[in-house]
C-alpha cells in the first residue's frame, strides 16, 4: 500500500464502489480491477462501517 498515492488509492475505491453498487460480487471485482480480494472487503467495510466518501474511506484503508 505504500507505494500508492492518496489520489490512486480513490481513485480504485471510486471504482470498486462503483462496481459494488452495479452489484458485482467481490470476486469480480477483483478480477476486473486486478486487486486482492482482502483489499476490496476492507473497502467495503470502511463503507459500511463509516462513509461513502471515497477520499475518506481512502485515508481508513491506507492507514490500515
Amino acid at each position: 500500500m505504500a507505494e500508492k498515492t492518496l489520489e490512486q488509492v480513490t481513485r480504485e475505491i471510486e471504482q470498486v464502489l462503483e462496481l459494488n453498487d452495479a452489484g458485482q460480487t467481490v470476486t469480480k471485482i477483483s478480477q476486473e480491477l486486478d486487486l486482492e480480494e482482502d483489499y476490496i472487503c476492507s473497502i467495503l467495510v470502511c463503507r459500511q462501517s463509516h462513509s461513502d466518501d471515497a477520499a475518506s474511506i481512502a485515508h481508513m484503508v491506507m492507514m490500515g
